[in-house]
Parts: structure tokens; C-alpha cells; sequence
């Protein structure tokens, strides 16, 4: 008699509980991603939202244009500054390159992985950039002559060559990439430093 009493307490819990879901209409939704190990993370869904209002709000933000390079990184750390410059290209194999990267953590560059993970703006291509520009800025880059559309970078490397609004974007090797130079591109530094 115990058991079967238990039973119908549990059944008359459950419609209850069934019941107030329905009425309350709770439009809720959990989202779980997965990763490569099949472990479900809810902190990926909230980086995803992030990310996602971060490019909405910087639709709709006009970034300044500054003719002049040195204007425009006098006051990027307060704001996203935009301005022109020469785009060019290297390889971790290049003479004089070490491979791995010259900002924290030291990425190395030789096993092919011309990216960076960022925590806010994704999967990120890898550029070198002026010393007055601090590692972890994240640069849009527009007018590169091989996209058809614009491209973020982080700049994770220095160069000796790289100065002012010149910039140099990472390949996986230094082969064919001569002659590779772009003019006139735009350079929106829409985040200064980490």
C-alpha cells in the first residue's frame, strides 16, 4: 500500500510541476555547445553573446579617421581610431624570424597556425605592428587586395621594418609571398592592448 501511494504522490508532483511550467510560460532557452571531448559548457554561449553584442554595438559606432598615424594612436587607448597604411606579408620562416611570436604567450608560428583565440573577437589572423601599437590590439583590416571582404588581427609580433602605419600580416611561410604588398589599406584599431 506504501509503494502504491508513493507512486501516485510522485504522479500527482510531476502534473503539478508539468502544469506550472506550461502556465508559466517560461520562454527560456538553455543553449549547451560541446567540445571536441563532448563536455557541454554554458561559459561558451555567454563568450558567443558577448562577442556577438561587441560587433553589433561596433556596427553601429562611426570609428574617426586620422590622416595621420601618430595623431591617431595618441588617442587610441581612449577610443577606436582608423587611419590608412601599407599592408605587407612574412612568414615565420622569413631570415631573421624567429618563428614565435614576439608579444605574450609566445605563440609559435612554424607548426603552420597563422591564428590567434582570442577570448572577445574569436579566431583572429595574426599581424606585426608598430611598438607604439601594444600586443593584444585587435586591428580590422580593409582594401587587402586578396579578401574580398575585411579581416581582424591581433598583433602578436614586431618587426624591424614595421613602423608607423605600415603593418605585416602573418602566412605559413615566407615562399610566393614576395611582391605581396598592399597600399591604402584601412587599419581600425577597434581595441588598444589587452
Amino acid at each position: 500500500m506504501g509503494s502504491r501511494f508513493l507512486k501516485y504522490f510522485l504522479f500527482v508532483i510531476m502534473i503539478f510541476g508539468l502544469g506550472f511550467v506550461v502556465l508559466s510560460g517560461n520562454s527560456k532557452k538553455v543553449i549547451t555547445t560541446s567540445n571536441i571531448n563532448s563536455v557541454k559548457s554554458l561559459q561558451a554561449v555567454h563568450i558567443v553573446n558577448k562577442y556577438n553584442s561587441i560587433k553589433e554595438a561596433e556596427k553601429k559606432v562611426e570609428i574617426p579617421f586620422f590622416e595621420s598615424f601618430y595623431d591617431a594612436i595618441s588617442v587610441a587607448s581612449t577610443s577606436p581610431v582608423a587611419f590608412n597604411g601599407k599592408l605587407t606579408a612574412y612568414g615565420p620562416d622569413c631570415p631573421g624570424c624567429s618563428g614565435n611570436s614576439a608579444c605574450p604567450p609566445r605563440q609559435n608560428f612554424k607548426n603552420g597556425n597563422i591564428y590567434f583565440e582570442d577570448q572577445v573577437y574569436g579566431t583572429v589572423r595574426v599581424v606585426a605592428a608598430d611598438r607604439s601599437i601594444p600586443c593584444g590590439s585587435i586591428v580590422r583590416i580593409s582594401g587587402i587586395n586578396i579578401y574580398s571582404e575585411p579581416i581582424l588581427a591581433i598583433v602578436m609580433d614586431r618587426g624591424g621594418a614595421v613602423n608607423g602605419n605600415h603593418m605585416d600580416l602573418l602566412f605559413t611561410s615566407q615562399s610566393n609571398l614576395e611582391g605581396f604588398v598592399t597600399s591604402n589599406v584601412k587599419f581600425e584599431l577597434i581595441r588598444y592592448g589587452w
